[in-house]
């Protein structure tokens, strides 16, 4: 959570009473009439999020978001790009404003921006008011004793600021709360290189999985980073690249998994599992459709609701975008109205398209770029760029502007749907297609970063082969 941007004061103010389990009621000046949502993860290892519910801010900037849960949760709040987090638990009324975003720095519309988010609260035990209270005694540890951090025995302070805490914060009867504090000290010693047996000891050894406690789940993802891959690397794993390749066995794969100290039961053994196979599916370890396989048999034979739920998020967060697959089809309209398609470039030349804003500064400062390599790939390589203004004669209005850009814009008309098919997340966005219609690189490196050596590759001359007894020329 960042603390950074969340402020709480202590005071009473009257509430009122919610109809459902949780309310925020809230002030959002200069956000008038636009749509406020509460968001949550659905797992911590897919990161997949859902919407809880959402409200119309009013006229005065006033909304109010009421849902139900049965446990603290960690929720964003999305206004538009703008976003604000805070904690809260069942049964809880809150007081929240949500603070203008900051015009003095450039906000690129395209990528979500975090706003100051201040709290009114009740009571000091409250998971807010205690999460905040505790990360000022923790930042203030870890400031004062940083020394003895990069030393070679941190270990023994840690302990004791561990024991301190525990002790000071006694009376606060809240497990969330406390596993909230051993975790972000597990987290702290497993960055001072404690001992991975001692570490799955004291955290992971008979505790309970704490699928939705933030601080746990960064623990667990921290331990047990790339430990399928490097687990099948090793003698006792090296059957996992069968059964998951080869086979797609579930329970071949658990077998081999029990082999493995750190996993001394199947539910640990599974969450891992699918955390490796999420891991895995982009570089190549083990094959993306075996991978699919293995969380089609977890969705559905999983005795644990948690890693059904997890293997499903994980199946529908997998790209369809990969290299080697075709691009999704376009037909959109230039400058003049004019109507081009992706296949007007099929089996002519690789086609480099960059999805962009005009109001993006970073946008402008690629395309100068793009003016280079257009001089010096052009007969090879067509350069593509797909606006997101809202009408035709902005577009026309930016191509007059800019001159010096002579190659392709087109705009976008299809009310979204390009950019949901090309899973464009932010501007700017690029995708490198060869002749065939296939992607070559998705998404593509940048203008001003690695995207010259790939250009490069496709216009060098091709190395002449010789037979045996060839002359070769001196």
């Amino acid at each position: 959570m960042n603390r950074l941007f969340l402020f709480i004061s202590f005071y009473l103010i009257p509430l009122i009473a919610a109809s459902q389990n949780i309310s925020i009621k809230g002030k959002a000046n200069t956000y008038e009439y636009k749509e406020i949502g509460v968001w949550v993860n659905k797992d911590y290892i897919s990161n997949a999020q859902k919407q809880l519910t959402y409200s119309v801010i009013d006229s005065t900037g006033t909304f109010l978001l009421e849902f139900k849960s049965k446990e603290i949760l960690y929720i964003t709040l999305k206004i538009d790009k703008y976003i604000a987090s805070m904690y809260v638990e069942p049964n809880a009324n809150y007081a929240v404003i949500i603070s203008p975003p900051d015009s003095t720095t450039y906000q690129n519309p395209n990528i979500e921006h975090t706003v100051k988010l201040s709290i009114s609260l009740t009571k000091k035990v409250e998971i807010n008011a205690l999460t905040i209270d505790y990360d000022k005694r923790f930042d203030d540890f870890f400031t004062k004793d940083y020394k003895s951090f990069v030393s070679r025995a941190p270990l023994v302070k840690i302990d004791s600021f561990k024991q301190a805490m525990h002790s000071y914060y006694s009376t606060v009867k809240n497990d969330f709360f406390d596993a909230y504090i051993t975790y972000t000290i597990s987290a702290l010693e497993e960055k001072t290189k404690m001992s991975q047996k001692k570490l799955f000891a004291n955290y992971i050894q008979g505790k309970p999985i704490l699928y939705n406690n933030t601080e746990y789940m960064n623990f667990f993802n921290a331990f047990y980073k790339q430990a399928l891959q490097n687990f099948s690397l090793s003698k006792e794993g090296f059957p996992l690249s069968f059964q998951i390749n080869d086979k797609a066995s579930l329970s071949g794969v658990l077998n081999i998994l029990k082999r493995n100290a750190f996993l001394p039961n199947d539910t640990l053994s599974e969450l891992v599992l699918l955390k490796g196979l999420y891991e895995s599916y982009y570089d190549g370890t083990f094959q993306p459709s075996s991978i699919s396989s293995l969380l089609q048999q977890i969705a559905n034979e999983s005795k644990v609701g948690e890693h059904q739920q997890i293997a499903r998020n994980i199946l529908s967060s997998f790209s369809k975008l990969r290299k080697g697959t075709p691009a999704p089809y376009f037909e959109l309209p230039d400058k003049t109205g004019v109507t081009h398609n992706l296949n007007d470039f099929k089996n002519k030349s690789y086609v480099y398209i960059m999805f962009y804003d005009a109001k993006c500064t970073s946008c402008l400062e690629q395309m100068r770029v793009i003016t280079s390599f257009k001089k010096q790939y052009g007969e090879r390589i067509s350069f593509v760029c797909i606006s997101n203004d809202k009408t035709n004669a902005e577009l026309k209005d930016f191509c007059t502007k800019n001159p010096k850009f002579d190659w392709l814009f087109l705009y976008d008309n299809s009310n979204g749907q390009l950019k949901t098919n090309y899973e464009i997340k932010s501007l700017p966005s690029y995708f490198l297609i060869n002749p065939e219609g296939d992607f070559v690189q998705v998404p593509a490196e940048s203008p001003d970063g690695d995207i010259d050596r790939a250009f490069f590759d496709i216009v060098k001359p091709k190395a002449k082969l010789h037979n045996i007894g060839d002359k070769r020329d001196n």
